[in-house]
């Protein structure tokens, strides 16, 4: 058996992050005299590892009261184009959504354009709140277009993109761009968080198996309540002389906010 060569306070941290599933959110944690005394470790190594710990969102302190077990975030994959229906579900979560808006109106050139529809059509705006176990997870703007009309008549409290794999444009592919913003008040109150809350924000074009386009959306997601999986390669291109430059992703519409 190979020696744990690990700092102490690192180990203790591993064997904390095991035992946080029988835990629930908002459950007092153990405080640092009783970890190291428990562990045989000095209250400073316990508060090295329970500080891993904070770091990382899982329990957070209460000046004067002690530590807590925090709600913990979703994981998404950004290697793979699931629906967050299907994220939450992987994970054991009852995903649900609150329709705020939805309504059809003219469409401006640019989301025309994205949409490869005529540039005087009109557009379909969806405004949603993403749920799992109750919990509001992110907003969801979204503009599709004529073509997708039959979603008007689904049950929009569910996946978007079930509902539009019945209508015949099931989201195959997606590309778009990642940023960060503050929460702004109408943001903060749909997702009960304070304004200026750390948002993450997804501005996605999602296409069908037909390569048509079937959606612009964004996506704000509380930055505390979810977490961005990355795998990555190095391009082979890179380490060959005068290889293709990437080009980044740029739809006009996805410039402000749609809806």
């Amino acid at each position: 058996m190979t020696a744990d060569t690990r700092p102490a306070h690192a180990t203790i941290a591993q064997k904390l992050r095991d035992e946080l599933t029988h835990y629930a959110p908002g459950d007092q944690f153990p405080g640092d005299r009783e970890l190291a005394a428990r562990f045989q470790v000095s209250p400073m190594t316990a508060r090295q590892a329970v500080a891993a710990l904070v770091t990382e969102g899982r329990v957070y302190r209460v000046r004067g009261s002690g530590t807590y077990v925090a709600e913990q975030p979703v994981h998404r994959r950004m290697s793979r184009l699931l629906s967050f229906t299907e994220h939450m579900r992987r994970q054991g979560r009852i995903p649900s959504a609150a329709v705020v808006s939805m309504s059809e109106r003219d469409g401006s050139r640019e989301e025309n354009a994205d949409l490869e529809q005529p540039g005087e059509g009109s557009v379909i705006a969806l405004s949603r709140v993403l749920n799992g176990d109750g919990v509001p997870f992110a907003v969801e703007d979204a503009v599709l277009p004529l073509r997708c009309a039959a979603v008007r008549d689904a049950d929009l409290t569910r996946s978007l993109h079930a509902a539009l794999g019945e209508c015949g444009h099931r989201p195959v592919r997606s590309r778009g761009t990642m940023t960060a913003e503050p929460a702004t008040p109408q943001h903060a109150k749909l997702l009960d968080v304070a304004i200026g809350t750390a948002l993450m924000v997804q501005r996605l074009l999602l296409v069908d198996e037909q390569e048509l386009p079937v959606q612009l959306v964004v996506v704000r997601y509380v930055g505390e309540r979810i977490v961005f999986d990355i795998d990555q390669e190095r391009p082979a291109h890179l380490d060959q002389p005068g290889g293709p430059v990437d080009a980044p992703y740029t739809f006009p519409s996805l410039n402000s906010d749609v809806g």
